[in-house]
């Protein structure tokens, strides 16, 4: 090989490892931005109103096509979340850091916490919905206007096909009333609402608020959990008739004063059984329950059935 063969050899591997070298560093984990729960609706222009996911929060860091998906206690969770990560390394040759939230989607097109979590497990296909950019190669976003944010999200993720794992998460300006109603007859779970104008604090903020849909139903007390101390109740155990069997579908504890707490328990220890009604009770339920004749019906305002 010629003096000059060697150069230009040496010139090309110079130019090939720079190129494999991302520019910018991968940003650094940041504290997030929290929503303060409330149940007016804001009006005005000046509101955004996503879709409020039910899923986990993460921070997706990206510098090139490295990438550390991080959780809201701000633990590296990349291979558990493995299935979002390829969109993610194709999407900058730069570097940027991604606020979103981590979903699995039912058959209803609704996100689905229960589904999310055997799906981590599963590695079943999961979606993540971004919806704001706190860093850009290497430019801190942080101190702009939420808007301009989220435009510069949108042209960042370009066009994404339904079924693609990473999503742009939309936004509609004012018609909170209208927005909040739909997602709630759609049974989703509810609205974050955000001022147009909002800074990324990493903090709780009143510019940032989560309304949550809450339905009502009645539902029949066949039993109670008694509180750690052995005295008073923790929660009730409740069901509903379904082709005359009594079915569970979860508790409740929360909504009592300590007045009610006590009527509730005198009224429940009037009609102890042995034996629950329930045709059947998850074990770690049954291990700590006290059964009642299903004689009293509650009428409970929820978001969500859980265990």
């Amino acid at each position: 090989m010629s003096a000059v063969e060697a150069a230009l050899s040496k010139k090309r591997a110079r130019r090939k490892d720079s190129e494999s070298i991302p520019p910018y560093a991968l940003p650094k984990f940041r504290p997030f931005q929290l929503c303060t729960l409330t149940d007016d609706i804001p009006v005005g222009a000046d509101w955004l109103f996503e879709m409020k996911f039910d899923g986990y929060r993460a921070q997706a860091a990206i510098s090139g096509s490295e990438v550390v998906v991080y959780t809201r206690n701000g633990h590296d969770w990349t291979r558990q979340f493995k299935v979002i990560v390829p969109p993610l390394r194709s999407l900058t040759k730069g570097s940027a850091l991604i606020d979103g939230e981590i979903v699995a989607i039912d058959s209803q097109g609704r996100s689905n916490f229960s589904m999310l979590k055997t799906g981590i497990a599963a590695g079943m296909p999961l979606k993540f919905y971004a919806f704001d950019l706190l860093e850009l190669n290497g430019d801190d976003l942080s101190n702009r206007p939420l808007l301009d944010r989220k435009e510069r999200l949108e042209v960042l993720l370009g066009k994404r096909e339904p079924g693609d794992s990473l999503q742009f998460s939309s936004h509609i300006a004012d018609n909170g009333k209208k927005v909040f109603d739909t997602m709630c007859a759609g049974g989703h779970e509810g609205v974050i609402a955000k001022r147009a104008d909002s800074r990324y604090v990493g903090d709780r903020a009143p510019t940032w608020l989560k309304i949550k849909c809450t339905r009502r139903q009645e539902f029949v007390v066949g039993g109670y959990r008694p509180s750690d101390t052995g005295r008073g109740m923790a929660s009730l155990i409740l069901g509903t008739y379904e082709n005359g069997k009594l079915i569970y579908r979860g508790r409740v504890g929360t909504g009592f004063t300590q007045p009610m707490r006590k009527n509730i328990l005198e009224q429940l220890e009037k009609r102890r059984l042995d034996k629950p009604a329930f045709a059947s009770v998850p074990r770690d339920i049954a291990r700590r329950a006290r059964w009642v004749k299903p004689e009293l019906v509650a009428e409970v305002a929820y978001s969500e059935v859980t265990p």
